[in-house]
């Protein structure tokens, strides 16, 4: 069972007027004494993290589940930190990541670093990149976890083999760069500690498409200086921000995790809307059952 948190969001449409609407946003799981998870890559039906986050945008075949399966023979364990490519290597392999969380990161001329993506377990490392010669990240896991590599020229393979497979790839790539915009946004129109809340329950709804999650404490492994990195803001400030939160009966993060005190206040200040974050592909599904028969 799910609990609802009922909240106002103020947007902005046409000419500047504003536009209040009410949504409902699930707080997590009733049984808050389960702290966090971590997530499982084999459910208990026998499919893989990998089937499942291909199947949270379109329904899979027998046949398209055995071409997946190809992809996952390789497992192997990546230590916290370890690197997985350098920037301008040769694109060669890309990661499945099966648990664990890493990051892709860009390097400026100035020797400055700026984090692009979060990935978290069910997401594919690399896949931005696939079609460049070289990488323009450099990519390296947050916590130890595992990984699956597979060569990058499959991804023609599934293209070619599944067009519901091929539209599954555009929609996961296509919200990899939607969290992208939205920090950007963020960055943009939003105070400091508004994005530092944002961006928590944004990953919290991340991880609930992978792993049971409970909003009164989940698995947030980020130091303050990576999240600094994320949102563009320096240790110190996110140091102070963190601060107030806990004194403002907010929340507390720990060094692994996030304990919500204030689900109501969380939920106001970080202003979310998660339409952003939703799987559903409007329309094309029933196309794609067309194309079948």
């Amino acid at each position: 069972m799910v609990l609802y948190s009922t909240y106002h969001y103020t947007g902005v449409i046409r000419d500047g007027e504003p536009l209040s609407c009410c949504r409902q946003i699930p707080t997590g799981n009733i049984d808050i004494h389960t702290p966090h998870h971590t997530a499982s890559s084999i459910k208990e039906d026998g499919t893989s993290l990998f089937q499942r986050t291909m199947e949270r945008h379109v329904d899979l075949s027998t046949s398209e589940r055995e071409l997946l399966a190809g992809f996952e023979q390789r497992t192997q364990s990546a230590a916290k930190n370890e690197l997985l490519w350098r920037p301008r290597t040769r694109v060669g392999e890309l990661f499945i990541l099966q648990s664990g969380w890493a990051c892709t990161v860009r390097c400026t001329a100035g020797g400055e670093q700026q984090v692009i993506e979060l990935l978290l377990p069910g997401d594919i490392i690399g896949l931005r990149e696939f079609t460049f010669m070289r990488h323009v990240t450099e990519a390296s896991m947050i916590t130890q976890g595992s990984i699956q590599p597979f060569p990058h020229e499959n991804i023609v393979d599934i293209i070619t083999a599944s067009t519901p497979l091929a539209i599954a790839l555009f929609a996961i790539i296509g919200r990899q760069e939607t969290l992208l915009t939205e920090r950007m946004l963020m960055t943009l129109h939003r105070s400091a500690r508004s994005q530092v809340l944002h961006f928590m329950v944004e990953t919290f709804f991340r991880l609930e498409k992978v792993q049971p999650v409970n909003l009164a404490s989940f698995e947030f492994p980020v130091s303050q200086r990576l999240l600094g990195n994320i949102l563009g803001l320096s240790p110190v400030h996110i140091n102070r921000i963190l601060k107030s939160l806990e004194q403002d009966g907010v929340l507390k993060k720990h060094r692994d995790h996030i304990d919500v005190y204030d689900t109501q206040q969380l939920i106001k200040e970080a202003e979310f809307d998660a339409d952003y974050l939703s799987d559903e592909l409007d329309g094309l599904k029933e196309r794609l059952a067309q194309l079948q028969h």
